[in-house]
């Protein structure tokens, strides 16, 4: 009750801060970039704008990235990609402290804007954080804080956006990505099981500013042009707010990849003792596995076809995290002997032979860890075959 209260009490005053406030000629408007912080949520940095006014005792920061939670059914919603960000309002002291006790540098660039237009940016930020504006359904690369703010300064400049001495990277989403990801291969690999087809797409300029950093990129390289006047750069001055050492993280040793290789290693001399002295595959330590991998392969379902994450349909990765899996790990072994369930398995085996087959003509990137676990999962579905069908 008392976040609710202060929550009104903070919006009521910014009312009369912001609601019909003419801006003086002296009134700055900035783009704030924050350094990556150790949170998966804050590992590709945050954007943020900047309006400061000392004339009319104004010195904000309107920040789209903010989310509740306390929102009813917070995880499902996020899960589901129903969850709404916020356009959200503080001062920028606190703003700026809440970094510094993070020790994450932040970059200021003051936009080069005339006073038509710093009025109309800043009338149109004040409109969209108004209670009825300022939700929205937060999409990671299309629509985010960064995006946001690429999109409402664009529509509030009078004239052309263009871009000089700029070096265009050609890659993809998912490479913009694993710029970031470089120190955390376990957040890596797991992002890009659950990523589908799309994130291989190549991102334009346009679309490369869903990253903090590279929105900050190319504001700096950008200019204005308008018919009957002269050229002039959209950012007039950048600066540090904040400077921290970023030291260099050790990596990590036990990789997603290197495990996996050990697993199929463990799994292939177990495999050869069941063959040769056993005489019997260990149904245990199938069903193990089987579940493990099916439940994979369901929240990949989940996230293909019962969400609103267009990013993670289209997974190649069905091909070996089937959830028929599933069945092999829970039947009784009398119905696992049936001929429906003998076509099953062979199914699940072809499906991942594809996969080795065409690991490099799939339009998909898969995380490298995959090709030991799909080496495991043949030789144990081929054997398990093999056995089934004495």
């Amino acid at each position: 009750m008392l976040r609710i209260i202060a929550f009104i009490s903070f919006f009521l005053i910014l009312i009369p801060a912001f609601g019909a406030r003419q801006l003086s000629d002296d009134a700055k408007i900035s783009l704030l970039t924050c350094d990556s912080g150790q949170e998966l949520y804050s590992l590709y940095g945050h954007s943020a704008i900047r309006v400061k006014d000392d004339s009319n005792a104004i010195d904000h920061v309107f920040n789209y990235g903010t989310f509740d939670f306390n929102t009813p059914n917070f995880y499902l919603k996020f899960a589901n990609g129903n969850l709404k960000y916020m356009l959200s309002t503080t001062t920028f002291n606190r703003f700026l402290n809440e970094y510094f006790n993070d020790e994450r540098s932040v970059w200021e660039q003051e936009l080069n804007l005339n006073q038509t237009e710093k009025q109309a940016l800043f009338d149109a930020i004040v409109e969209n954080s108004l209670p009825e504006n300022k939700f929205y359904r937060y999409d990671f690369f299309f629509d985010n804080c960064a995006t946001r703010i690429r999109d409402i300064v664009y529509r509030n400049i009078n004239g052309e956006i263009s871009y000089v001495d700029t070096t265009l990277k050609t890659q993809s989403f998912r490479q913009f990505i694993h710029e970031y990801e470089n120190y955390t291969p376990w957040v890596k690999d797991g992002l890009d099981l659950l990523l589908g087809w799309s994130t291989d797409d190549i991102a334009d300029a346009n679309n490369q500013m869903f990253l903090p950093d590279y929105l900050m990129l190319y504001f700096g390289k950008a200019i204005i042009t308008k018919e009957g006047e002269e050229t002039r750069n959209l950012v007039k001055e950048m600066r540090p707010l904040l400077r921290f050492d970023v030291e260099e993280e050790n990596a990590n040793f036990l990789t997603p990849t290197l495990l996996f290789w050990i697993i199929l290693l463990i799994g292939s001399i177990l495999t050869f003792y069941e063959i040769k002295i056993r005489k019997k595959p260990l149904i245990f330590v199938n069903r193990i596995l089987f579940l493990l991998v099916s439940l994979i392969g369901l929240l990949i379902v989940f996230l293909w076809f019962f969400t609103r994450h267009g990013v993670t349909a289209s997974n190649f990765n069905i091909m070996w995290a089937n959830p028929l899996f599933f069945l092999l790990a829970l039947l009784p072994v009398k119905q696992l002997k049936s001929n429906a369930l003998k076509i099953v398995l062979y199914l699940i085996m072809i499906s991942m032979t594809l996969l080795l087959l065409g690991w490099f003509i799939i339009p998909q990137h898969i995380p490298s860890m995959v090709f030991p676990l799909v080496l495991l999962l043949i030789i144990r579905t081929g054997y398990f075959y093999s056995y089934i069908n004495k």
